[in-house]
């Protein structure tokens, strides 16, 4: 969506490949200089982070992420289904990438990690009093890791993905 009193114009919009997943749409437009330019899209769906609670503990994963090669610390993370609220969304992610199920759950707001081309948001939850229903998805790691432990991570740059953080440290930050 474009702010009316956007400083920039765009003049047409092209697909430049689409899948079932994404799409990449080329913008021309006439930029806040008055000179033509291009900003490229990426169109996924929205998505969920959600921060797992149990006690003083917090469930996080560790998993690999093809994109840049390596196994990563996070919160468990997933995409919203068209047509599916983000909180059935969270509870759904939840389940199926760690096996967990929570009693009350609380939103934190929303992230925009890369708002520049991808205009996809990122709902926070908090998940409270946590518990194990069924195994972790494949490839996943369950890590129950205490409170104390988590701010520490953070600090090393354990915890790199931008919305597990921007959960964590909104959670920490208010007292959770």
């Amino acid at each position: 969506m474009q702010d009316r009193e956007s400083p920039i114009v765009t003049t047409e919009v092209t697909t430049a490949y689409a899948s079932p997943w994404v799409q990449v749409e080329e913008h021309a437009v006439i930029d806040v200089d008055g000179r033509p330019g291009m900003y490229n899209v990426l169109r996924y769906g929205d998505g969920v982070s959600v921060l797992a609670v149990s006690g003083d503990d917090f469930y996080l994963i560790r998993e690999y992420k093809y994109a840049i090669g390596r196994r990563i610390m996070q919160l468990p993370s997933g995409g919203v289904d068209k047509g599916e609220e983000p909180l059935h969304a969270a509870m759904r992610e939840l389940l199926e990438e760690t096996g967990l199920i929570a009693d009350a759950w609380t939103p934190l707001g929303l992230v925009y990690p890369y708002p520049t081309n991808i205009p996809s948001a990122v709902h926070l939850f908090v998940a409270f009093d946590a518990r194990p229903v069924q195994p972790p998805e494949p490839g996943i790691e369950l890590l129950r890791t205490p409170r104390s432990a988590v701010r520490r991570l953070i600090a090393e740059n354990q915890v790199t993905h931008a919305a597990s953080l921007v959960c964590l440290l909104t959670h920490l930050s208010s007292g959770g």
